[in-house]
């Protein structure tokens, strides 16, 4: 156990707030944003030293993921500011298409990581630690009311009393790894699985089902011809990832990572071997990631490509474990051995540690209400893997959500939603709640409709006045927030009372800028993809002056030329997402009898019966679900609401 803060248990009762099980990246921002609420927390995991443990590649970010990120950092959590202090590797992502698209991809140390959040939660008010497992959660009238739990060091189950509980049980549930024929009852390398939770589900009523991860092997660096592969060196002007921080504060020197690729042999001897795959032989059961697929799913489902890219990541500054991207894998070791040493670079590697599979219990998110609590028993909130989700950032996003919404239950206050015009969080929980999953789900930027609202730069001013008014941003936060908001205002309303005449076209040519025909603002003016700051400080003499950091005064900037690029798209995406707002509005009441309204079609009263969902909006995202039964819906809801609501 961690401190003098953490639970006593000693066969009597200890009351809460909050609990939250399991200390993965949904347990830590869900314990810390309720902490951080001012409610009394407790996080029960296995292993302490586990706490914020990288159990697959040593990655923050990247496309979609890297929006995520930022968004949990604007809401005031944790998974930014750790990666700034353990970051090893910084690019930016998607600069070869627009804005909506780029973001950021770290490489964090993974062993500095965890060991900087469990000193955050060690030093956390109102969180407590206690290691132990978790037998079944406690109810009381239908409601949540604590969980059993065996802590480690007894053979007693002591019960622990609150009225939220959080699970982030990522693959522990049922775990079962693979690696060829060998099956071993884990949930992943070095931790035992958990069996008594997949049973309380079950009786709930919650519908489980079995997916499937995996990772890649671990290869020496030592091992490794370099000047086979292509380095790929990190860019410290990416900046940092928190919004709290002007850069990131490495231990050392950032590192490259490499590339190299498959060879049409490497494919050659995976096909010859698919028999001992636990994926093609039958041995795994559990559905595996469509967007992340292993190595020897690849050479099948894309037969035609000749070649696969291969990255290799180094895990930490001080040991020689290099992570071997692209190379997901549950084949016997003898045949990762042989198929990664026809891999340019790698012809004489040496495996530090196989890769494998590993399927898990998740389960159906449908049966979650867009907080992430349960429709079958208030007060239970489910978040991460176990919701069917693959990723960190994935997981972060739903923890924090979750953390909110149990934080809030548990006091009695109101829920705070997450609409999907508004962030990528709310677009993937929206997509869970509402559409399912049938793979583990990974969040792409086109399934946000809207994503040129939601930009990876502008992530602090759509979501840090939410984190302000629910109490997770703080006074340096908030004042570094205003700032940059005046800021970004100032420069907008001054560049767009400083005009530009048609007197000044030669100039205007002279500096590569098309010629101007009318009188124009400077906002106008920066419309026009080569003209830039410095072309306006030369033509009207404005510059941008604010007491910001450079930093800062840089994302002003950018902010400013993407508003005035993308202003006409903008105004397209707001309007469009007002009238989503708008269905998102009508409330449906608990336990509406869709088969009593006339007029809806079978299959639309079948499917909005099974999943529930809490406004019309959602209902309009179910699929199957007609327009014409939305309208049906919407005019009677309407026409039944009470007068003045």
């Amino acid at each position: 156990m961690s401190s003098d803060r953490s639970a006593k248990y000693n066969g009597a009762l200890h009351e809460f707030d909050v609990i939250v099980v399991g200390a993965g990246h949904a347990g830590i921002e869900a314990a810390l944003a309720s902490a951080r609420m001012g409610r009394r927390t407790l996080c029960v995991t296995l292993r302490r030293d586990r706490i914020g443990h990288l159990p697959c590649n040593c990655s923050v970010g990247g496309p979609a993921k890297g929006h995520i990120a930022r968004e949990v950092d604007a809401l005031g959590g944790q998974m930014g500011v750790t990666t700034d202090y353990a970051m090893t590797h910084i690019r930016r992502v998607g600069t070869g298409k627009g804005p909506a698209v780029q973001t950021l991809r770290a490489h964090v140390c993974k062993t500095l990581y965890p060991r900087l959040m469990q000193r955050v939660f060690t030093d956390q008010p109102g969180l407590s630690v206690l290691e132990g497992r978790v037998e079944t959660v406690l109810t009381t009238e239908g409601r949540v009311s604590g969980v059993r739990m065996t802590p480690t060091g007894t053979e007693e189950t002591s019960d622990f009393l609150a009225p939220s509980v959080v699970l982030t049980t990522g693959t522990f549930l049922n775990g079962l790894c693979h690696q060829g024929p060998v099956k071993t009852v884990a949930a992943r390398h070095g931790d035992q699985a958990v069996f008594g939770l997949s049973a309380f589900l079950a009786d709930l009523g919650v519908r489980l089902r079995r997916f499937k991860t995996g990772t890649t092997p671990r290869v020496r660096a030592g091992s490794i011809d370099w000047s086979k592969t292509l380095a790929m060196e990190s860019e410290p002007e990416a900046g940092p990832f928190s919004f709290l921080h002007d850069q990131s504060f490495p231990e050392r020197d950032l590192l490259p990572c490499w590339q190299t690729r498959t060879l049409e042999s490497t494919h050659e001897i995976l096909r010859a071997n698919l028999d001992q795959s636990p994926m093609f032989s039958g041995q795994i059961q559990g559905i595996g990631p469509r967007y992340c697929p292993s190595v020897e799913d690849k050479v099948v489902r894309f037969a035609d490509k000749e070649t696969h890219p291969i990255f290799l990541e180094q895990e930490e500054w001080h040991t020689e474990s290099i992570y071997v991207q692209g190379f997901s894998t549950s084949m016997p070791v003898e045949v990762q051995q042989a198929a990664l040493q026809t891999i340019p670079g790698l012809e004489q590697v040496e495996i530090l540690r196989p890769g494998y599979a590993v399927e898990y219990d998740m389960a159906d998110p449908t049966q979650l209400q867009p907080t992430l609590m349960s429709k079958l028993l208030p007060g239970l909130f489910l978040a991460g893997q176990l919701n069917g989700t693959s990723g960190y950032e994935e997981a972060a996003g739903q923890g924090l959500v979750a953390g909110i919404n149990a934080a809030r239950y548990a006091t009695e206050e109101s829920e705070v939603l997450f609409p999907r015009s508004e962030s990528f969080i709310g677009v993937m929980i929206d997509d869970l709640t509402t559409k399912g999953v049938e793979d583990p789900y990974r969040m792409l930027t086109a399934r946000a409709e809207h994503r040129l609202l939601l930009r990876n730069d502008n992530a602090d001013q759509r979501l840090t006045p939410v984190s302000r008014e629910i109490g997770l941003c703080d006074d340096r936060r908030w004042e570094r927030f205003c700032q940059k908001r005046d800021a970004i205002g100032t420069a907008l309303d001054e560049l767009s009372q400083t005009w530009l005449s048609p007197n000044q076209s030669e100039a205007a040519a002279e500096r590569g800028t098309t010629p101007i025909k009318n009188r124009i603002s400077a906002f106008e003016f920066l419309r026009r993809p080569e003209a830039g700051f410095d072309d306006v400080e030369a033509l009207t003499g404005w510059s941008f002056d604010s007491p910001l950091s450079e930093r800062q005064q840089q994302e002003v900037l950018e902010q400013v030329k993407l508003a005035a690029i993308y202003e006409g798209y903008i105004q397209i995406q707001e309007r469009l997402a007002r009238q989503s707002v708008k269905l998102d509005e009508v409330r449906i009441p608990d336990g509406f009898d869709y088969s009593g309204l006339r007029g809806l079609s079978y299959e639309s009263v079948e499917k909005l019966g099974r999943a529930q969902p809490a406004t019309a909006g959602q209902a309009s995202r179910i699929p199957g679900v007609r327009p014409a039964d939305i309208a049906l819906l919407v005019g009677h809801l309407k026409q039944s609401a009470p007068v003045g609501s």
